[in-house]
Order: C-alpha cells, then sequence, then structure tokens
C-alpha cells in the first residue's frame, strides 16, 4: 500500500462533522480488499471485521478512528454572500482568505472574505474577524446563489494535501485521518498473520462535535476491549517539549483515566520488545478523545488510547510523519496478534480480582 497516496487522498475528501458520506465511501473502498465483512451503526460510523481464527464465541477488539473534519455551515444567503458558523473547534484566525468548497446543490468553489483593513476602525485592525464578520463568497448573483445554497450547507476547505521533505505530509483534516490511515495499514499489516480474536476496525463519525460516533459504536459492536487512535500536539512554534511531541519521533500513549493502566503497561512492553519509541502523554482528565465514550459504554471497555503527533492542529495545514503513521499500524498490529483466551484476566484490576475471590470463598 502507497500510504502517503492513501493519506492525501483522504485529506482532500470531505466529510464535514455530520456530513461523512463521502470520506466513508472511500474508507469502505480501500477497506473492501483488507476486511471479510462490513458493517455500520445508525449514525453511520463504518465497521470492518476481520475474522479471528479462534473458537466461537470469539473476542472482539476493536480499533478506532474517527473520519469526519472540522468545518463550516452556511447560517444564512445575503446579497449574493454566504454567512457561515463553525463545526468543531475552528480557530478563526486562519479563516480570513481561505478557499472552500460549499456543498449545496452541486459543489460550488468559494473564498472566505471579509472588510478590507482600509475601511476599520484603529481597534478593529488589531484583532481577528469574528464569525458575524466573515462571508464566503462564491462570486454568484444572489437568485442564483439561493437556488443552489440551502442553509445548513457544509463547507470544508478546498485545501490540497502536499508531501514535504523527511516524510512528512501537510494537509487539512490530518486530525483524524492520519489515524484512519494507520487503521488502513493495521489491518495490510494482519493480511497473512493469524490472530484469534475478531478485529473491529471502526472509522466513526461526529467526533469533533460530540464524541456521537464513539458513543454509538461502542454499543453496536459491544467490544472486549478497545484501541482508540487520535492525534495529539506536536512541537512547534507555541508548543514545547512540555506540550507537545517530536514529529516522527514516535506515536504517545495515553495514561490517564480514560485509558485502562494494564493495557497502557501492555503496550509500552510490547513497544519495547519492538524497539520501537512510544512517548507516555499524561492526560489527568479527559483525554480528548471518543476514548472517554467508549470507556463507559455497557459495563465499562478497557481502551488504550494511541496519538499521533501533528503540527499546526485544528488547522488547513496540518502536518504529520508517515512514520509516526506506520510505527502505530506495527504496534496495535503485533498487539492484536497476542491477544488471546488470557488476556482480560490479565487486564482484570485488583478490586475486581478481590472481588471474584471473595465471591469463591
Amino acid at each position: 500500500m502507497d500510504l502517503e497516496q492513501h493519506l492525501i487522498e483522504l485529506s482532500e475528501t470531505p466529510g464535514l462533522s455530520g456530513h461523512e458520506a463521502p470520506i466513508r465511501d472511500v474508507i469502505r473502498r480501500t477497506w473492501e480488499p483488507l476486511a471479510d465483512e462490513f458493517s455500520a451503526d445508525k449514525l453511520g460510523s463504518l465497521i470492518a471485521t476481520r475474522h479471528g481464527n479462534g473458537p466461537e464465541p470469539r473476542r472482539r477488539v476493536l480499533v478506532t478512528a474517527h473520519m469526519d473534519e472540522i468545518g463550516l455551515m452556511v447560517t444564512q444567503v445575503e446579497e449574493g454572500f454566504l454567512r457561515i458558523t463553525a463545526v468543531g473547534g475552528i480557530d478563526k484566525r486562519v479563516l480570513l482568505a481561505q478557499p472552500v468548497i460549499v456543498h449545496g446543490v452541486r459543489p460550488l468553489p468559494g473564498l472566505i472574505g471579509s472588510r478590507p483593513p482600509h475601511v476599520l476602525g484603529a481597534g478593529a485592525r488589531k484583532g481577528y474577524p469574528d464569525f458575524d464578520d466573515l462571508v464566503v463568497d462564491t462570486g454568484l448573483p444572489a437568485r442564483q446563489l439561493e437556488k443552489l445554497v440551502p442553509v445548513g450547507a457544509p463547507v470544508t476547505f478546498d485545501q490540497r494535501a502536499i508531501a514535504l521533505g523527511d516524510g512528512l505530509v501537510t494537509g487539512k483534516a490530518l486530525d483524524n485521518r492520519a489515524s484512519v490511515a494507520a487503521v488502513t495499514q493495521i489491518l495490510a499489516n494482519l493480511q497473512g498473520r493469524t490472530h484469534r480474536w475478531d478485529v473491529l476496525a471502526a472509522a466513526t463519525v461526529q467526533e469533533e462535535t460530540g464524541l456521537a460516533g464513539g458513543h454509538t459504536v461502542a454499543w453496536f459492536t459491544r467490544p472486549d476491549l478497545a484501541v482508540v487512535i487520535d492525534t495529539g500536539w506536536a512541537i512547534g512554534v507555541g508548543v514545547t517539549e512540555d506540550k507537545g511531541f517530536k514529529l516522527g519521533g514516535g506515536p504517545t500513549l495515553v495514561i490517564g483515566p480514560n485509558a485502562h493502566p494494564k493495557l497502557f503497561d501492555m503496550m509500552r512492553e510490547l513497544a519495547a520488545q519492538l524497539e520501537m519509541d512510544v512517548h507516555p502523554e499524561p492526560a489527568a482528565r479527559h483525554s480528548g478523545t471518543e476514548g472517554w465514550a467508549i470507556q463507559v459504554s455497557r459495563d465499562g471497555v478497557p481502551c488504550a488510547i494511541l496519538s499521533i503527533p501533528i503540527r499546526n492542529m485544528h488547522s488547513p495545514v496540518e502536518i504529520v510523519s508517515l512514520r509516526d503513521i506506520e510505527r502505530v499500524a506495527r504496534l496495535v498490529a503485533e498487539f492484536i496478534v497476542t491477544l488471546d483466551d488470557t488476556t482480560l484476566d490479565k487486564l482484570a484490576l485488583d478490586a475486581e480480582s478481590s472481588f471474584k475471590q471473595g465471591n469463591r470463598q
């Protein structure tokens, strides 16, 4: 598999949170030769299943990466311009002059504009424009625009993904298409290998607007444990070593309430055996990933959370290292191969073990 080209296609395909159909079609087409069967929950998360060779009923490991992206939504058609609002965590500093695609009756190219600085007061020139000051300009006359663009139409960034030097790729939506690419590589790495557990690879929806896909996919698949793959901060301008991690220096492994401590230990020990750098990432409260949603499904799902460092997060020019994607894929594929009938017993927490022992007496 050409990982670079796969990532570029994922990045450039639209899939605003709540409107993931285009990116879901691309992912399904790519996963088709790598999986035994497909299913989807009622929100639209895609699940590809690879059957294990253990006796039925087999244990199930869920591997997730959300496929939705941040973007914009049309709130009003006004005098030939489109008023917009944010879908997900948009940084308004990067919006001005961005090329976009308005997904109306047909896709329309547009640009985000605002009032020129010459007509602004001295105070307004010092800050960034608010959403009320921004419009999308498609160049079309008002009557035609009203017919083509309904209120609520999604707007995505029209950004070409580019391969940079030293194995880096830049583009939009690498949060979290980089992780989707990692899941694809995991499925590819498992080809020709045996694993006892069923593998459920999920591309989930609506993470950026409330972890919705994480909630529903966990209920739908009923996994015995889960591996959540997302992105985190890479060291860059304003992000120092105490807040971020080096691009190309290896993925991070979350440690904190959303991550099962014994799964953390298993993953870290396996990475050491593979001579792979994996960096602990403390998350003392909410991890900011759908790990929380999956963790509290039903009576609880043990979760491991891996993050791929990216630079310029939540902007149209995010940057990721292909090496980090490959390392995540290798680690998770090797972890899946190790799963056996004793794994869940090894994950039992001390309080749970004590409770079981007390019942036997």
